[in-house]
């Protein structure tokens, strides 16, 4: 009998916690999912407006004008039948989205939130594309209905091509060149291709002379017209190439100049995955990496559950690092600790520091990106650096030799420290943490790469460069170093 009592019991606890469960909507979809899902069938319906008013232009433009888009009808039929399709596989996603609005498990967020990513995508590229199609036959009419004024402007895109001086505009790429010799073979071909543009310009304006001197006589023929504004685009799309391809050749070039580190600094999870993270600068005058200009900044950014449960055995390291020398698409994307990508191997020295006593110490000039960098956490050893380089060969992360960088609670729980909170800093509301990075780690430290892959890993700084040490650090500059201020406080703490 007390059996059955106990069973009824639990069976009534089961029904009522089952009834608390669905009355407080804790197993439903979050509301924010559920309101896109809502307003998806006004945004389709509206797509699909658009995308008709704008086949019906192109359509009545091919109709009116064969002779002028006898080059484009098939292209542009193709184009728009595609689009057709992609919006109607946009409003099969929506059909699927609102099924799962329907049964409202909070078990399906990630499926939704997929799905509204997958359906904005098929709704929105058939509507730009339509709309391109549609500008350019809007252009190509107007082309023709003001003949004179596309004459003048293909004359002013040839003039600005032909006064434009390219080895002035891209002087900055050609200083990187004297200072970083490694890309001066890519630097140089750039710049080949940028004089290819004005050779193609020229041959331009010279192939069309005949229907030029046609077009502003006004006989040009109705056959005559496609290649004219054909050519006539080419040239102002040259034009501007050139002019834009010399600023991102420059740009390209700044990069060389810069060193940056990207730090995961925090993760959470309410109403979306998210991960935090802090993106360290420094950037040079030039080649010496001397007198460089530390700056930091933090941002979130939206993940899946998959990068989020991955994120979080990486809290308090370097997920990304680009060393100066390389181009911004040649960063390194290996976890490890942030500030062993700035030390020399041992025995060596760079522009950033130097060993002394089996310790690395940090020029004065650096001590900011070491702070920012979390360096603080202690001092790397000649063991801690070997022990790094030998997890590194073995393709895994190294937390140091102790394990003092892994996060704590990996494994144990979502809630994992921060590495920029601290107790006596207040969380941002509704973001997870465990009171703060050194609140559960107060002596982590931190390790990279030491320059692996490049020229910097076994020769020291500047190799390849003009500027190549040919000595280590400890002549007559580290003896400066370790009679500073700076410098005895350092060698205090490394002592320790």
């Amino acid at each position: 009998m007390d059996d059955r009592r106990s069973l009824g019991i639990t069976a009534i606890m089961i029904i009522v916690l089952m009834a608390i469960v669905a009355t407080a909507g804790l197993d439903n979809l979050p509301r924010p999912l559920r309101q896109s899902i809502a307003s998806a069938s006004g945004q389709l319906a509206s797509d699909r407006a658009a995308f008709n008013q704008n086949r019906e232009f192109i359509e009545r433009g091919l109709r009116d004008e064969p002779a002028l888009f006898e080059s484009k009808a098939a292209v542009w039929h193709q184009r728009l039948d595609k689009d057709r399709s992609q919006l109607d596989a946009a409003a099969a996603t929506l059909a699927a989205l609102q099924q799962l609005a329907q049964a409202n498990h909070r078990t399906d967020r990630d499926k939704v939130q997929h799905s509204l990513a997958e359906f904005d995508s098929e709704r929105r590229a058939p509507v730009q594309d339509a709309s391109a199609v549609r500008a350019e036959a809007d252009r190509w009419l107007k082309y023709k209905h003001e003949l004179p004024g596309r004459i003048q402007a293909m004359s002013a895109s040839y003039d600005a091509l032909k006064a434009f001086d390219i080895d002035a505009a891209v002087a900055p790429a050609r200083k990187a060149m004297v200072d970083w010799p490694d890309k001066r073979g890519d630097l140089e071909a750039r710049v080949n291709g940028l004089n290819d543009l004005k050779t193609q310009g020229d041959k331009i304006w010279e192939s069309t002379a005949r229907v030029r001197s046609a077009a502003a006589a006004n006989t040009l023929a109705e056959s005559d017209y496609p290649a004219f504004f054909s050519e006539a685009d080419r040239m102002d799309q040259i034009a501007r190439q050139l002019k834009d391809g010399a600023g991102s050749l420059n740009t390209l070039a700044g990069q060389l100049y810069t060193s940056w580190d990207k730090l995961l600094a925090d993760v959470d999870r309410d109403d979306g995955y998210r991960e935090k993270l802090r993106i360290v600068r420094t950037k040079y005058p030039d080649a010496t990496l001397t007198h460089g200009e530390v700056t930091n900044e933090e941002q979130w950014r939206s993940i899946d559950s998959a990068e989020y449960r991955e994120a979080q055995r990486k809290i308090g390291m370097a997920i990304e690092h680009k060393p100066a020398g390389k181009y911004d698409n040649e960063s390194e994307r290996s976890v490890q600790p942030a500030t062993y990508a700035y030390v020399a191997p041992p025995g060596q020295s760079n522009a950033y520091g130097a060993w002394s006593g089996g310790v690395w110490h940090w020029l004065p000039e650096y001590l900011i990106l070491s702070h920012l960098l979390h360096s603080s956490r202690g001092p790397i050893t000649s063991g801690d650096f070997d022990a790094y380089q030998s997890a590194r060969r073995r393709g895994e992360i190294f937390y140091g030799r102790n394990d003092e960088y892994r996060p704590r609670w990996y494994g144990h729980s979502d809630r994992l420290p921060s590495i920029d909170r601290s107790p006596s800093r207040p969380s941002t509301p509704g973001v997870e943490s465990s009171g703060g990075w050194y609140k559960e780690r107060p002596k982590p430290s931190w390790g990279d790469s030491g320059f692996s892959g490049s020229r910097y890993q076994s020769r020291g700084a500047f190799s390849g460069s003009r500027f190549q040490s040919r000595g280590t650090f400890g002549s007559g500059a580290a003896r400066s170093f370790s009679r500073g201020g700076a410098g005895r406080m350092l060698m205090r703490g490394g002592r320790r």
